[in-house]
This record gives structure tokens, C-alpha cells and sequence, in this order.
């Protein structure tokens, strides 16, 4: 038992990733590998390995496997924006050597958040400057090795997660001839690798299906207030960390266009100034109020295009047109709110377990 329940669970589903249904997958000939569910002690040395996918889980895999397999093919239906910067940063090791490390780490802290906001904003003021920017530093990389129509999606940069190649290594790996990319749909799985859309075969010993994990809401556990279930799509969110209508439960569901543990920091300070404040009031339940603060149309949650965000918006929680029903990609902004506005803001109602209130005071999990 416990008075406040905090949920650490992340957004995604620890029991399955997200894998199509390819046809004539059954009689691949090779071993299937899903990366959330990698092996222990894989060998895959003088293998020929396909990766299906080009997000962060692909662009992380390829070059790591160009080291022992005989050649690494990443195979992918869409390209993805990519964006090479340098494994270490010189200007943190530089300050951390003349300065003492909070000052260092302050400093960088404040400099890396505002670049984000920045390079953010600006991918989608003006997509095309930002993304011909983005090639160019591919180019550099890959010289003539490059094939344009590769790395240019569809899509403007930041429309989905924008990919961070550390080193620009896997560049420098399909530079160096140990892996390549291919951009094609596929038409089937066969014994021996591979039927692409366009006619042409891959070879493979080893297909990974880099295809992307799937989303899950609270950890998948069944929640109930006062004996009756709880359907997370049927309550907004509340300054994106807990729920209309729920008491005494917060949750963490990071930025999509920032670092997760950016969110993590503000939602337990918050969570902390919330309890400190039931203690000082001798109250036992916060709950986030619906209608407390006028009327709240519903709109969309997120406006990015990536699939994995796509597949899950039917589990999501409601998104409010306004403050504070929202769960916002702002970190200077929710900071703000989280640390610095009042937890007793008229709309999270604080009061004793044993009043007797419309509000619902108990909750439960299974």
C-alpha cells in the first residue's frame, strides 16, 4: 500500500516491439532478431546481415555489426533525417578542466538545452534551410559515396525524431564499403534473404527487424479509482505528469524532441513540492479537477508523423487546448510550471481521504 503512486515506467511495452507481418517470414532460412529481445552471446561473425529500419535503434546497429559480419545492409522504406556530431563533447572535457564540475556541468546543462530549443525551432520554421544543412554534413562525411535520394525524406526535419549519428559513424561505414543502405519496400522473406518490391533480392543470413517498439500506456497496469476501471483515453492530462480525475498518481512521459531525464527532474520536483504541501495541509488526496477552471476542448496530442507515436494514439490520454490539461514538448516552458507556479492552483483540489466529495478518493493497481 501507499498514499501517492509515481510511475517510472516509461512509454513503452517491455513485453513486445513492434514487428510487421511479413510474408513468407516463416521460410527464411536465417535466424529473425528482434534488437529489444537480442540475444545472449549472438555470433554473427562472416555473416551477411540486413537491418530493417532506420531510426535510432538501425542507425545504432549497423556500424556496431560492421566489425565481425562479412557485410551489414540497412534496409529501409523511408529514409530518416540524421544529424553527425562528435561522440565527446570538447567543450564540456574543457570546461570540467578548468573549473569545478557543477560550474561545468551548469554551464553545459544551460548551453545544450537552448541549442536544442533552438535547432528545434528552427527545423521548423524553415525545414528546407535546415535540412540542406543536415546533407551537407553527410556529404562531408561520405564524399562520393553518398546516394542523395537516401537520406532525403519526405518529410521536413523534427516532422518525426531527428536521428543522432555519434562520430558520424555509420557514414563512415557505408563510406569504408562495409555497409550500404537500401530503400525499397518489401515484398516477401525467403529462404535465403529477401524480395524487394523493385524486383531485386538481398542476401541474408541474419534479418533484424529494426521496425520500432510499441507504446504502452502506465505500464500496462490496470488501474481502477473507488472500484471502477480506469480508461487512461477518457481523462486529460494534467501539466503533463498526472490525470483529471485521478487522485494521488503521477506519471513521467518525456519529450519527444529533448532528453527524457529533462522531464524526469521537473515532474519530481513537482511531485515533491505536492506531497510537501499535503503535509503542511494535512490533507491526504490531490486530484486534478475536470471543469474546475471552465471548459476544455479536446485536440490533437502530439503533431509529430513517427510511427510508433502514430500506432499508440488510440492509448493515449486526452490533450487539452489549454493550460493546464496538456502534456507539452516545451522543457523551459514546463519548467516554469512545474517548478515555480503553485501546486494549489484552483485546479488540483487537496482534501482530506474521508471527506465526502464527488471526487473519487481511492485508486487502485493490478
Amino acid at each position: 500500500t501507499a498514499n501517492y503512486l509515481f510511475m517510472g515506467t516509461g512509454y513503452y511495452d517491455y513485453d513486445e516491439g513492434y514487428d510487421p507481418a511479413f510474408e513468407g517470414r516463416e521460410s527464411f532460412g536465417g535466424e529473425i532478431i528482434h534488437p529489444q529481445f537480442w540475444p545472449r552471446g549472438f555470433d554473427y561473425a562472416g555473416k551477411n546481415i540486413v537491418v530493417i529500419g532506420s531510426g535510432a535503434t538501425a542507425v545504432t546497429i549497423v556500424p556496431s555489426m560492421t566489425d565481425k559480419a562479412k557485410h551489414v545492409t540497412m534496409l529501409q522504406r523511408t529514409p530518416t533525417w540524421y544529424w553527425s556530431r562528435p561522440a565527446k563533447d570538447w567543450l564540456a572535457n574543457s570546461l570540467r578542466a578548468i573549473m569545478p564540475d557543477e560550474w561545468a556541468y551548469r554551464f553545459i546543462r544551460f548551453k545544450n538545452v537552448r541549442m536544442q530549443q533552438i535547432s528545434f525551432k528552427r527545423a521548423r520554421e524553415n525545414p528546407k534551410k535546415v535540412g540542406d544543412y543536415l546533407l551537407k554534413r553527410i556529404r562531408k562525411i561520405m564524399g562520393g559515396k553518398m546516394n542523395e535520394p537516401d537520406f532525403q525524406p519526405p518529410y521536413g526535419p523534427w516532422e518525426q525524431r531527428l536521428c543522432l549519428v555519434p562520430d558520424g559513424d555509420m557514414f563512415k561505414a557505408i563510406r569504408d564499403g562495409k555497409a550500404d543502405i537500401v530503400t525499397d519496400h518489401i515484398d516477401r522473406f525467403t529462404p535465403t534473404g529477401i524480395d524487394l518490391k523493385s524486383g531485386k533480392h538481398l542476401d541474408a543470413d541474419v534479418i533484424i527487424t529494426a521496425t520500432g517498439l510499441k507504446l504502452a500506456m502506465a505500464g500496462k497496469v490496470a488501474f481502477s479509482v473507488d472500484g471502477q476501471p480506469v480508461d487512461f483515453t477518457q481523462h486529460y492530462y494534467y501539466k503533463g505528469c498526472m490525470f483529471s480525475d485521478v487522485p494521488n498518481m503521477a506519471i513521467v512521459f518525456g519529450y519527444l524532441n529533448a532528453s527524457w531525464t529533462l522531464k524526469v527532474d521537473i515532474v519530481a520536483d513537482f511531485v515533491c513540492r505536492t506531497l510537501n504541501h499535503m503535509a503542511a495541509t494535512g490533507t491526504d488526496v490531490a486530484v486534478p479537477v475536470l471543469g474546475s477552471d471552465g471548459p476544455v476542448n479536446e485536440e490533437e496530442i502530439f503533431d509529430f508523423s513517427s510511427g510508433y507515436v502514430q500506432r499508440a494514439l488510440h492509448i493515449l490520454p486526452k490533450q487539452g487546448d489549454r493550460m493546464p490539461w496538456r502534456l507539452n514538448q516545451d522543457y523551459l516552458f514546463d519548467r516554469k510550471v512545474l517548478r515555480e507556479e503553485a501546486v494549489d492552483d484552483g485546479v488540483l483540489a487537496f482534501r482530506k481521504a474521508d471527506a465526502h466529495a464527488p471526487q473519487q478518493t481511492a485508486i487502485a493497481a493490478e
